[in-house]
C-alpha cells in the first residue's frame, strides 16, 4: 500500500473518530494497513493480452520454454485475442504440450476458467483443450476435480449433456447445478460453458410430456429468462424456448389457464412476440407457431365472448357462445383478431393478462361503451361479429381490397360495418335464436358455403 493510502486511511479514521478519555487500542484498518508493504494496495496496469499473445506464439515459434506466468496468461489468449493460439495448431498443439509438461495447478486452473468461459462448439481447438484439462484435472484441485469426476466437464459433448440432464431432473437451472457443485466464479458461471447446458435442457423439455404444465411454466424461465423485464439470456435460444413450452401439447392441449400463461411469457418477450404480427420471429419453428396461433385463435374467441359478456350480461349470449365455440371446435375458424373498446380492454387485461393482445376502435364510429368485434378467417373469407345488438357480416373474398384485414392494431367501427367499396355479402341479425328461422342457421349456411363443410344443427344450436 502506499504512503500517500496509509496517510489518507489514518486522516479518515483521526478526523472522523471522537475525542477520547484514555488512550483508545490502534484501531484495525490501521494496524492492517501497517502490516501492508508499500505499493501493495496500488492499482496496477491491465493485462494487453493482445500483445501477449503475440510475445507467446514467438515463443513457441522459436521453440522456447514458457514460464508459469506465461502459461497462465497464454489461457486466455486462446480464442478472444486478435492472434488467438487456438486457431492454429501450429500454436496450440507446443502451448498445450508445455502445459502438460508444467503441471502447474495455477496455470491448469487458468486454462479451465478459459474454457468455461469461451466455449462454443465451434471454437477451433476445443477438444484438444479439453483433452489437456482432461490430463491435468488431477492438478486443478477442487471444485474442478469433482465437476469432471461427475459430469466430465472437460468432455466437450458429454458435460453439457450431463449437466444438462441434471439440471432437468433437479428442475435447477444449469448454473445452479454448476454452484451447488462447488463453482462459484461468476466469470465462468456466466460464461458460455452454460448455454449447451441449458440447450440440452431445453431440448430434452420439449419432447418430455411427463413435466407436468405448471411446472413447465415455472422451470423453462427460470433457465431460458433473465432480467426484468424478462428476455431470453441466450438469444438464440427461442426457438428452443418456444418448441420447449409448445410441442408437448401437440396431441393433447393443456387447461385454459395453461394455454393462457403460456401464450402470455412467450408474446412478452422482445426476441419472440406474437406470430400473429411477429410472424418474422418465428421463423424456423412451424410447428411451434402453429399451435401459438391456435391457442391465440381460441384465446381472441374466449376475450371476445367473456369480455362481451362480463361488461353487459345478457342471458341471449349464451346462444351466441354455443355457436361460434362450435364452429371453433369443428376447426372452421384459421384466425381470430378481436376489437375492444376501453371499457373491454380494461376486462380483457384483467382476464388475460397485461400482455394481452387484441385491437383498438379508433375515435367515432358510432361505438357504445363495451362494443366490441370478432374477426374471423373462416375459409377465403372474413366474418365480423358485433356485440350488443350489432349484426353479424360476412365477406367472402378477404384478399380482396376493401375487406377488413385481421391484425391492425386500431379498426373504424363504421368501417367493420360496410367494408371500404366492398360491402359485405350477408348481414345476419341475431334473432330469432331457436326455430326454423333462428339465425345461427342462416350463419352456419354462409359458414358451409364458405368452406365446404357439412354442419348439424345439433353441433351449434342450444
Amino acid at each position: 500500500m502506499s504512503s500517500l493510502l496509509k496517510d489518507a486511511i489514518r486522516d479518515l479514521m483521526l478526523r472522523h473518530a471522537p475525542t477520547p478519555r484514555r488512550p483508545e487500542p490502534e484501531a484495525a484498518v490501521l494496524r492492517a494497513a501497517r502490516k501492508l508493504p508499500e505499493g501493495a494496495g496500488d492499482a496496477t496496469r491491465a493485462k494487453d493480452y493482445d500483445a501477449l499473445a503475440v510475445s507467446i506464439a514467438q515463443t513457441l515459434s522459436r521453440q522456447e520454454t514458457l514460464t508459469v506466468r506465461e502459461a497462465r496468461d497464454g489461457a486466455w489468449c486462446l480464442w478472444t485475442t486478435k492472434l488467438a493460439l487456438a486457431a492454429r495448431p501450429q500454436t496450440l498443439d507446443p502451448f498445450l504440450a508445455q502445459l502438460r509438461d508444467h503441471n502447474n495447478k495455477g496455470a491448469s486452473r487458468a486454462l479451465a476458467l478459459s474454457y468455461l468461459v469461451s466455449f462454443h462448439d465451434d471454437r477451433p481447438g476445443l477438444s484438444a483443450v479439453a483433452g489437456a484439462l482432461r490430463d491435468l484435472v488431477s492438478v486443478m484441485g477442487p471444485p474442478f476435480d469433482a465437476l469432471h469426476d461427475r459430469f466430465r466437464i472437460f468432455d466437450a459433448a458429454e458435460g453439457p449433456r450431463r449437466i444438462g440432464d441434471a439440471a432437468l431432473i433437479a428442475r435447477l437451472s444449469p448454473r445452479r447445478i454448476l454452484e451447488e457443485n462447488g463453482l462459484r466464479m461468476e466469470l465462468a458461471l456466466a460464461g458460455g460453458y452454460v448455454e449447451p447446458c441449458t440447450r440440452r435442457v431445453l431440448q430434452r423439455a420439449a419432447e418430455d410430456r411427463r413435466l407436468p404444465p405448471a411446472e413447465r411454466l415455472d422451470f423453462l424461465p427460470l433457465i431460458a429468462l433473465q432480467g426484468d423485464p424478462r428476455r431470453l439470456t441466450f438469444p438464440t435460444h427461442k426457438s428452443l424456448l418456444a418448441d420447449a413450452l409448445l410441442l408437448p401439447y401437440r396431441a393433447q392441449p393443456p387447461e385454459k389457464a395453461i394455454k393462457d400463461r403460456t401464450l402470455d411469457l412467450l408474446t412478452s418477450l422482445d426476441e419472440l412476440g406474437d406470430p400473429r404480427t411477429k410472424s418474422a420471429n418465428w421463423v424456423g419453428m412451424p410447428e411451434a407457431r402453429e399451435i401459438a396461433i391456435s391457442w391465440l385463435t381460441e384465446q381472441a374467441l374466449r376475450q371476445f365472448l367473456d369480455v362481451v359478456e362480463a361488461v353487459n350480461p345478457n342471458p341471449n349470449w349464451k346462444y351466441r357462445r354455443t355457436f361460434w365455440e362450435a364452429m371453433y371446435e369443428r376447426g372452421l375458424i384459421r384466425e381470430a383478431w378481436v376489437v375492444l373498446d376501453r371499457v373491454g380492454a380494461n376486462e380483457a387485461f384483467r382476464s388475460f393478462g397485461h400482455n394481452a393482445r387484441f385491437a383498438r376502435f379508433t375515435a367515432g364510429g358510432g361505438i357504445q361503451s363495451g362494443h366490441a368485434v370478432l374477426l374471423l378467417r373462416i375459409g377465403r373469407g372474413i366474418c365480423a361479429e358485433w356485440s350488443f345488438n350489432g349484426k353479424c357480416r360476412f365477406w367472402v373474398d378477404a384478399d380482396r381490397a376493401g375487406a377488413p384485414k385481421l391484425y391492425e392494431p386500431q379498426y373504424d367501427g363504421d368501417f367493420l360495418r360496410s367494408g371500404q367499396r366492398y360491402a359485405p355479402v350477408e348481414e345476419i341479425e341475431h334473432i330469432p335464436h331457436t326455430g326454423e328461422n333462428a339465425w345461427q342457421h342462416k350463419a352456419a349456411r354462409r359458414i358451409a358455403s364458405m368452406t365446404g363443410a357439412r354442419l348439424s344443427a345439433r353441433e351449434y344450436m342450444l
